[in-house]
């Protein structure tokens, strides 16, 4: 049996004693896409405790990239604004706009990715469940 295919019940999950006294309805079973799938609001604490630890290690090591792409372009936004004021040192009024603009665009940004990483971290987990092979991973 795949680990996508694998069942969990409510008991499973009550066994990793979450803060939440319900994170999954009574009597429920699923597996852990399901849980993903979900709109619980500790679906990933508990998915992340039923998956195998290499999983979620290289779970890990995919986050840290995105965080590393994400700093990239806030550097990017601060070098643009750096750039501004040094070409305009003589019209502050201009530099501080311009920094101000590259400041709201990653602003803007940042908040629209937010919602994107999240939705990108829960596929990729998808996949990392979907195409996990016991056997390929030890």
């Amino acid at each position: 049996m795949s680990l996508a295919d694998k069942l969990f019940t409510t008991k499973d999950i009550l066994a990793l004693k979450p803060c939440d006294k319900s994170p999954v309805p009574e009597n429920w079973s699923g597996t852990l896409i399901d849980i993903l799938d979900s709109d619980r609001r500790h679906r990933l604490w508990v998915v992340f405790r039923l998956m195998p630890r290499r999983l979620v290690e290289v779970f890990a090591i995919d986050c840290a990239f995105s965080a590393y792409a994400a700093a990239a372009y806030a550097y990017a936004a601060a070098a643009y604004a750096g750039a501004a004021a040094d070409d305009a040192a003589d019209d502050a009024a201009y530099a501080a706009a311009a920094a101000y603009a590259a400041a709201a665009a990653y602003a803007a940004y940042a908040d629209i990715t937010d919602i994107t990483e999240r939705q990108r971290q829960i596929e990729s987990l998808i996949y990392l469940i979907q195409t996990y092979d016991e056997g390929e991973w030890e």
